[in-house]
């Protein structure tokens, strides 16, 4: 352990994806470090350094832009950004679905694509909160937060994508002295929505193009000249490589233009150890017809039929015949009329018939020659014996086909990859005694996938009550969204997420220290007195957080939070 080891002045909190799960808790875990004394500084104002994914941008970006504002106090950041997301005030998702139906919005920013993610990014550039360009964060004006990284990920190479003012600004392959000229000219509401844009509910966006407007400037026009811009790179969630922000946590501690490393890291996790459990279709197979019969009988319409050229003949000889006078020496005008009516109809299936039947020789022969191509020779005997099959049972091998590759892009990928990033967090040696990981569902009174009943720490006193594991279950069931329906707003889910977020931070620092005090060889070398004083201011809050975990969010309603 280093002498330079100071627990609680220099900290770096990381904020996890999770839509207004993340966002939520995250402003109860920052709103609760606020409240907390250290050597009679709030331990809010010992944060130099953030990494926030997805739904822990919107908290981050916001947080981080308030804090350089020369006027900065962080119960009016904390009222404003309250009172913008209640539910009868929050209109982050109508406004962009209106900008995206809006003619006149795409006329105006003719750069960017018309796409639902533009349309949140636009909604976002409006927002007083996310306004302006990143150029906020060139020279910090904050007395504390020093270090921001805003993560996403590119769809060039797969790599986090960080949107940062200290260290590489997007990543190694992709970093150079051009994207260094144009990284302060990118827009907040641009990079909220990249590192927001979750994959299946929106579309990458991509870089440089949808994001700057003056694309005749000599930068523009040089980043896009290099061969690995040309095409843009898609860029999207934060959440696909790293959805707790570790690794970017853990460069920005270890860089070499700070004097020494983060004394903590405090990383704010939504994510869950739960998932729905991918299930089979199991619906009976009906009698029906194979797949090449179907294909047949649809391909059966595409060809020249004699009924077609026979309307056509019909028509004309009822036309011809009509004139003749044949009936009653009289050219009947309903006799024309019918008859026209017949020809144009034959006409138009004839040459419809003609060309679809070219249409379809044509379409045959490619995508013959197409699956000769493409088709190793040992595998066409096994893929032409689908032909044969029935064709309910092709839809449910696809059906479950699909189903499975969504649940593990969206659960098991994401769920490996946390562990990993964990792992790396965990089994760094110089992070020892520098680490907290608090999660949303620490302290909702269930049972994990790892244990068979609800654990927690037992040398905290009280034990976690009834009331305040209602309010942690009630924000750890959140649904990642970025809008409250009606359940949400039922449960009052807002002000739960909230509470969760101030409570489960008090009590992992009260854990941490607890901690610390096993460790002889740190006692030797740490301001003791000062960290039993913030122990006991803990204890405190935590007695209080037990009998009224929402004390802390109404005493924040009011004004009266210290």
């Amino acid at each position: 352990m280093k002498n330079d080891f100071k627990p609680f002045e220099s900290i770096g909190l990381c904020f996890s994806g999770g839509g207004y799960r993340a966002t939520f808790f995250g402003l109860g875990v920052i709103s609760y470090l606020n409240k907390i004394k250290y050597k009679e500084n709030s331990l809010l104002n010992n944060v130099e350094a953030i990494s926030t994914v997805s739904g822990g941008t919107l908290l981050g970006m916001a947080y981080a832009k308030a804090t350089q504002e020369p006027n900065y106090n962080f119960e009016d950041f904390y009222t404003k950004f309250y009172n913008l997301f209640t539910p009868e005030n929050d209109k982050l998702l109508a406004t962009a679905i209106n900008k995206l139906e809006d003619d006149n919005v795409w006329k105006q920013h003719p750069h960017k694509k018309r796409s639902l993610i533009n349309a949140f990014a636009l909604t976002y550039a409006d927002m007083d909160i996310f306004k302006g360009s990143f150029e906020l964060f060139e020279n910090t004006q904050s007395d504390h937060l020093k270090h921001v990284c805003f993560n996403a990920t590119d769809f060039s190479f797969g790599l986090p994508f960080r949107f940062q003012n200290t260290g590489n600004f997007g990543n190694k392959p992709l970093h150079n002295s051009q994207i260094k000229k144009m990284q302060y000219k990118t827009q907040l509401g641009d990079i909220v929505a990249s590192s927001s844009c979750f994959p299946l509910g929106f579309e990458p966006i991509v870089y440089p193009d949808d994001y700057y407007k003056d694309q005749k400037s000599t930068d523009y026009k040089s980043l896009k000249s290099l061969e690995r811009f040309i095409d843009g790179i898609g860029i999207m969630d934060g959440g696909i490589t790293d959805n707790q922000g570790i690794g970017s946590m853990i460069n920005i501690s270890k860089q070499s233009s700070r004097k020494r490393e983060l004394d903590l890291i405090i990383v704010n996790d939504v994510g869950s150890f739960k998932m729905d459990p991918w299930q089979s279709d199991t619906s009976s197979i009906d009698k029906s017809t194979s797949l090449k019969d179907n294909i047949a009988k649809i391909l059966s319409f595409i060809s020249l039929k004699p009924l077609y050229w026979l309307l056509l003949v019909v028509g004309i000889l009822m036309i011809l015949l009509n004139s003749f006078k044949i009936i009653s020496n009289t050219a009947w005008t309903s006799l024309y009329i019918l008859g026209s009516i017949l020809t144009g109809i034959g006409l138009t299936l004839t040459s419809f018939g003609i060309l679809g039947g070219i249409a379809k020789s044509i379409g045959i022969n490619w995508f013959k020659n197409l699956f000769k191509k493409n088709v190793p020779a040992v595998l066409v005997d096994d893929i032409t014996s689908f032909n044969n099959l029935n064709i309910n049972l092709i839809q449910r091998m696809l059906k479950d086909r699909a189903t499975s590759t969504v649940t593990m892009v969206n659960d098991i990928f994401l769920k490996q990859i946390r562990r990993l990033n964990y792992d790396l967090l965990y089994a760094t040696p110089s992070l020892k005694h520098k680490k907290i990981t608090a999660t949303v569902y620490e302290l909702n009174g269930e049972k994990t996938a790892y244990t068979n009943t609800f654990s927690y720490k037992k040398d905290i006193k009280p034990a976690p009550s009834k009331v305040l594991k209602s309010i942690g279950l009630i924000a750890s069931e959140t649904l990642t969204t970025l809008w409250w329906d009606k359940t949400d707003i039922s449960k009052n889910r807002m002000d739960s997420l909230i509470s969760c977020g101030q409570f489960t931070t008090c009590y992992k620092l009260l854990d941490y220290i607890l901690d610390l005090k096993k460790d002889p060889e740190i006692q030797e070398n740490i301001d003791t007195v000062a960290i039993d004083d913030l122990y006991k201011l803990l204890l405190k809050d935590w007695k209080e957080f037990n009998k009224n975990p929402l004390f802390l969010v109404e005493a924040l309603k009011v004004g009266k939070s210290k």
